[in-house]
């Protein structure tokens, strides 16, 4: 499959739009490009374009703030995803996809109304719920490459800076995104050299959203990301809703 000019500048810039996104929360990319690129192509093809895409998204945050990654934190959730892959991979070979996706969405979504409704601070929890948030997103990320929601409603519970809390969500979406990398690439779905081509067009157009992301993020407060966080998080749980509904 091959995507002439018009379409790889559409997909130009998507990628800015999901990557500008990613680089002020430290999640969400997916969210957005995916649904918005599959209007274009056919959705293996956008999967693989954009696993690359993210990859080169996450290590590029990772690698500008290294010292802001909270070890504590990545040292539960990285295994923790890790295994969840590795369920999630199961559980789509046992289960309707669509149930799972729907209870996701259902609780993401039930979690940022509550979070953005409600007037008085949500309580901090305590690390060891790193575990259940890492099982959870890796489960996520594996079944429906959206597997950022549940670390970031575990990080904005803890009390952490919004870069320690951007940098350790690039972290545990490295290892997601890797994981499906190592995937598809066992499949056959990054074979295919116009998948290389394509990520490699558009992905000039995510670091210069990463980039101006950086300056946007640098002047918000701690508050103004963390809500913004939630708004997208009401997007992912909506998003999810709706693609379970049309699966089931």
């Amino acid at each position: 499959m091959e995507a002439d000019l018009g379409i790889t500048l559409a997909l130009a810039a998507i990628a800015f739009l999901g990557s500008f996104v990613y680089g002020v929360t430290g999640f969400g990319s997916g969210i957005i490009a995916i649904p918005l690129a599959s209007i274009f192509l056919e959705m293996r093809f956008v999967l693989a374009v954009f696993a690359l895409v993210d990859c080169v998204n996450a290590v590029r945050v990772t690698l500008s703030r290294p010292r802001a990654v909270v070890r504590e934190e990545v040292v539960r959730l990285v295994p923790a995803c890790i295994v969840g892959v590795a369920i999630g991979a199961l559980l789509i070979l046992a289960l309707p996809a669509w149930t799972l996706m729907l209870a996701l969405g259902i609780f993401v979504l039930a979690y940022a109304l509550y979070s953005l409704l409600v007037s008085r601070a949500l309580p901090v929890i305590g690390m060891n719920w790193a575990w259940p948030a890492g099982l959870s997103g890796g489960i996520a990320s594996a079944m429906f490459g959206a597997g950022g929601p549940p670390y970031a409603i575990y990080l904005s519970m803890r009390p952490h800076g919004k870069e320690e809390t951007r940098a350790t969500m690039a972290v545990t979406s490295l290892v997601s995104i890797f994981t499906r990398v190592v995937a598809f690439t066992l499949t056959g779905m990054l074979s295919s050299g116009a998948v290389w081509t394509t990520a490699l067009a558009v992905i000039p157009a995510s670091l210069v959203a990463l980039w101006l992301a950086d300056r946007v993020h640098g002047v918000l407060s701690r508050e103004a990301v963390i809500r913004a966080i939630r708004i997208l998080l009401c997007v992912a749980g909506a998003t999810l809703v709706i693609r379970a509904a049309g699966s089931a």
